[in-house]
């Protein structure tokens, strides 16, 4: 079954391309023009993100530098473990809105030093895995798109971190026990 799931997969992508450039000649449209003009947009709305990315990056090295992420563990983790989340999840909780490549840096550290067994491993884990970089994706697209009244993105966005945040660890914990 699984040798079959992979010849499926290997072949989903380029039966995708195909099908999309043969609907394209049965309805005899310019198809290399329209891929070449959505590849010329594709490089101007990365150029436009750019800018925004980058900031980002910035932002991340300077709090990781200065010692304020250390600062942040040492005031936070007290009131991490009274909610049953280990302390040493406490910068990847603060991390991973903000850089979804630097929350996965954090979590293969925390599984190598805790195991990936262990609650701390599997937690770090499910949260790279499930929760969402809130003020990375609001920074871009909102960014990007000029919009300037957020709404209700950002509490909703934390509202969702948050939940899943508690998620992570609680479903790890039963997976742990069972």
């Amino acid at each position: 079954m699984s040798s079959i799931l992979n010849e499926i997969s290997s072949l989903f992508i380029p039966v995708i391309i195909i099908g999309v450039i043969a609907y394209g000649i049965y309805k005899k449209a310019p198809v290399y023009d329209y891929f070449t003009a959505g590849a010329k947009d594709g490089l101007k709305t990365c150029i436009e993100m750019l800018p925004f990315i980058i900031a980002i990056f910035i932002g991340i090295e300077a709090i990781t530098s200065s010692g304020a992420m250390e600062f942040f563990q040492k005031l936070i983790g007290p009131f991490m473990e009274i909610i049953g989340i280990p302390r040493e999840l406490t910068s990847i909780i603060i991390l991973r809105p903000v850089s979804g490549s630097g929350s996965i840096v954090l979590a293969e550290k925390l599984m190598r030093t805790y195991g990936t067994d262990s609650l701390v491993g599997m937690s770090a884990s499910v949260m790279v895995g499930s929760c969402e970089t809130v003020f990375y994706v609001l920074a871009l697209y909102y960014g990007v798109t000029s919009v300037k009244k957020l709404r209700h993105a950002l509490p909703a966005g934390i509202i969702g971190y948050i939940a899943g945040v508690l998620a992570s660890v609680y479903l790890s914990y039963i997976m742990l026990i069972s």
